[in-house]
């Protein structure tokens, strides 16, 4: 694999592996002066403040988000990077918010991994960037960051790196699978929320670009029980395909509604649509009624990545939560076990220099793994590795932005998850491109 060129519980629940939080102050090094870091102590545990949510509009996902943390840490945790144990601490942001959650974990616990600065980082944005110029930490790997402006992270003094493409590629990928439909006369429905509402620019912007004609656009209030307003309306524009980006049950909730006003469209969600929220808030019947139900989202190469998660996850005691095809639950992997082959490379905890290992590790060249296991024991042989994951290559750009496989999902009759097309990735990268520049 290659380098990517530059890209312009309500309070805390703690995991299976216990944390006892402190309130040591944090050491004040620097980025250039690692020797009195505390991200450089070779013998404490590392620990991970995991940004997740329990209650909000994404509370849905919250256990599974939870759990695939866990799991993967538990995996890694069997011989950690430096013999330095990850410790996990999973905060709610859904109601106190992700700056809040972020603070304390950094201020009061102390935290040297910090899980998932998301759609509000910019908030908090100039509190990291000093804490990191202080401290030499906290690394940054998040799921979540596709949310977070492309032309920043990738570097020492901003260690933040992606477990997945920016959300407006996926707003792509759905725009790309209502063309290959044969679709002409698209509506676009996004939540007021910051991510949908990205993904929705996007999606407009794509659809202009590749020819589809938007007919209609609306903007909707999360987690509400009737938007028959707003799918009244849009039947005014005699669309015959929707792109909606939201949380699963709204999701859920607007293509039921759709259905029992009459309608029979083409639609393509946002990944979030996974979560078995949706098909249960939608029913068989209703996505039955349209010409199709699809989620645009991550998916996995066919590889021994997959296979090695796919297995620990069905007999895992999670298994019941969600299927192992949830991209989040491939990104979770993956970036976990990048994040931590990268300490082990690294020799330390610090961003100055974990961030260049990142890329090492996960851009190669070298001895191309498969399983963190593989990976941590060929780097103690002193060999290079590349990691190939559950999602394919894992290159990174200048700033933090991760390549990736894209693919269309079906819910079936027995809510499982039927992989129906995979998209092409270069196309989406080109068009994705162009609507930024």
């Amino acid at each position: 694999m290659n380098r990517l060129p530059n890209a312009g519980r309500i309070g805390v629940a703690l995991a299976a592996t216990s944390l006892v939080l402190t309130s040591v102050a944090c050491a004040s090094g620097s980025g250039s002066d690692n020797a009195g870091a505390a991200c450089a102590d070779s013998d404490a545990p590392l620990k991970v403040g995991h940004l997740n949510y329990y209650t909000g509009p994404f509370a849905d996902v919250g256990p599974t988000f939870e759990a695939i943390t866990d799991l993967t840490l538990g995996i890694i945790n069997e011989n950690p990077p430096l013999g330095r144990q990850l410790e996990v601490e999973h905060g709610d942001i859904g109601t106190v918010g992700e700056a809040s959650v972020a603070r304390n974990m950094l201020q009061r616990n102390n935290v040297d991994i910090l899980l998932n600065p998301a759609h509000e980082y910019s908030s908090y944005r100039e509190f990291i960037l000093q804490q990191v110029q202080r401290n030499d930490g906290p690394l940054m790997p998040s799921v979540h960051g596709g949310s977070v402006d492309a032309t920043i992270g990738g570097v020492a003094e901003e260690p933040l790196f992606r477990g997945a493409p920016m959300d407006t590629a996926a707003a792509v990928a759905g725009v790309l699978q209502v063309k290959q439909s044969g679709a002409q006369r698209v509506a676009v429905v996004a939540t007021q929320i910051s991510g949908s509402q990205l993904q929705k620019d996007a999606a407009i912007a794509a659809a202009e670009e590749i020819g589809l004609d938007v007919v209609a656009v609306f903007d909707v209030q999360p987690e509400q029980a009737n938007y028959r307003s707003t799918i009244s309306s849009m039947a005014g524009a005699r669309p015959d395909s929707l792109l909606l980006f939201s949380q699963a049950e709204d999701g859920g909730t607007f293509v039921k509604q759709a259905a029992e006003a009459g309608q029979s469209l083409y639609i393509v969600g946002s990944q979030e649509w996974l979560q078995e929220a949706f098909p249960r808030s939608a029913t068989n019947s209703a996505m039955a009624q349209h010409k199709a139900v699809l989620t645009a989202a991550f998916t996995h190469a066919d590889s021994p990545a997959w296979e090695y998660m796919k297995t620990a996850w069905n007999e895992s005691e999670y298994a019941h939560l969600t299927e192992p095809e949830n991209s989040y639950l491939m990104q979770y992997y993956d970036l976990l076990n990048v994040t931590a082959l990268a300490i082990e490379a690294a020799g330390s905890a610090c961003a100055s220099d974990w961030t260049e290992a990142m890329n090492s590790v996960s851009g190669g060249p070298g001895t191309v793994v498969h399983t963190y296991q593989e990976g941590v024991e060929a780097l103690r042989n002193g060999e290079d590795i590349d990691y190939s994951g559950v999602t394919g290559d894992f290159d990174y750009t200048d700033t933090g932005v991760v390549s990736g496989l894209f693919g269309a999902y079906e819910w079936t009759p027995q809510e499982t998850l039927e992989l129906v097309n995979v998209l092409d990735g270069t196309e989406i990268l080109d068009i994705d491109a162009k609507i930024q520049g």
